[in-house]
C-alpha cells in the first residue's frame, strides 16, 4: 500500500516492488490502482476518485486517515502535516494502511 501511495502519480510508468522487481504490465498496474482507490475510499468519509488536486486543502472533507494517505500521494512531508494539526503521524499512517489491507483481504466488506 505504501509503495502504491508513494508511486501513485506515476504508477503507469511502473511499480517497484523491490530493488529487483518492478510491475510494468498495464493491466496489473490498473488493477493495483483500482484496488488501492477502493481501499482508500473504505477508510473514511471522502469519495476518492483518483483525480489529484495538488492543494491539500481540497481534501478537508475527507477523513483523517484518508488525508494521511493522500498526503503521501502528494509528497507532503511529516513536519508539514504537524503544522496542519496532525499528530502521531507514523501511527496514523500505519493504521490507515492496516485498514486498507484489511479491506482488500476481506474482499471489500
Amino acid at each position: 500500500m505504501r509503495t502504491i501511495a508513494e508511486s501513485y502519480t506515476s504508477i503507469y510508468e511502473g511499480l517497484p516492488l523491490s530493488l529487483r522487481s518492478e510491475v510494468t504490465n498495464p493491466w496489473a498496474l490498473a488493477e493495483f490502482k483500482a484496488d488501492f482507490d477502493m481501499a482508500l475510499n473504505s477508510i473514511g468519509k471522502g469519495n476518492w476518485t483518483g483525480i489529484i488536486s495538488y492543494q491539500f486543502k481540497d481534501y478537508k472533507h475527507f477523513g483523517r486517515l484518508q488525508q494521511i494517505v493522500i498526503a503521501i500521494i502528494l509528497g507532503i512531508p511529516d513536519y508539514e502535516l504537524e503544522g496542519l494539526g496532525f499528530y502521531d503521524i507514523l501511527r496514523l499512517k500505519g493504521y490507515a494502511f492496516y485498514l486498507m489491507a484489511k479491506y482488500l483481504n476481506e474482499g471489500g466488506e
